[in-house]
């Protein structure tokens, strides 16, 4: 027996990645921090080997934005709940290039050439986001920035360092180099449809402060660190 989902309210959508920490890291919160997803499933348990898809079409999604709950709750298509079974997972299967924008003020302890007091997202970094580094750009006195791209790194061999635990323990898989990875989440609490259930599915995040740089041969190395994530189904 299956039940036809009711009721979708999706408020916002949110995917970890790194957890990586510098010395003298500015912080600041991103204007934008999109992300192009190819599919979303729920799934019965973490390895996720069975599972129920809810969208899978390729699109981006800025999780900066207040807008991002409608545009992620559009994109997911009609689905179908197995009643009297029990979901305890999402997964996401994401592109590894971001788009970030936005800011840091450099606090004088970055060893930026000229000492400029911003480090800003530009179009064109000096050295472009890879699956090895952060971008790096010169510091600027202005606050002006623009969409920058930004690849989630590979776990080993990078200027990240070793990110094989937070990569685990965030629960990613990523191949080095490839152009897509998995994230898995656990819901805040198992979900066992009845067959009178209304489900209302909810994820939300913050990205508040996880736009962060610091000092590298005189430029600023920019990139992102994970948004705080919930995500529930509750009748």
């Amino acid at each position: 027996m299956k039940l036809i989902r009711l009721v979708l309210y999706v408020l916002l959508a949110n995917f970890l990645f790194i957890n990586s920490v510098y010395a003298a890291t500015l912080t600041a919160t991103p204007t934008k921090y999109a992300t192009t997803m190819t599919k979303f499933e729920l799934c019965t348990s973490s390895t996720c080997t069975t599972t129920t898809v809810l969208g899978s079409n390729t699109a981006t999604f800025n999780i900066a934005s207040a807008s991002a709950g409608a545009d992620v709750g559009s994109w997911m298509s009609s689905f179908a709940l197995e009643v009297g079974t029990t979901y305890t997972h999402v997964q996401a299967t994401i592109n590894s290039t971001f788009t970030i924008a936005g800011y840091l003020t450099d606090d004088n302890s970055n060893d930026l050439t000229g000492d400029p007091p911003y480090c800003v997202t530009v179009a064109s970094p000096t050295t472009a986001s890879s699956h090895t580094t952060q971008a790096k750009h010169a510091g600027s006195s202005s606050t002006t920035n623009a969409d920058m791209s930004w690849v989630v790194p590979n776990m080993t061999g990078s200027n990240y360092g070793n990110l094989t635990t937070s990569f685990g323990n965030n629960g990613i898989t990523k191949t080095d180099g490839a152009t897509s990875f998995t994230w898995i989440g656990a819901l805040t609490s198992p979900y066992t449809p009845k067959a009178n259930s209304a489900p209302k599915f909810t994820m939300s995040f913050d990205v508040t402060g996880q736009l962060q740089a610091f000092g590298s041969g005189g430029l600023c190395a920019i990139y992102v660190k994970p948004p705080a994530v919930s995500i529930s189904i509750s009748d």
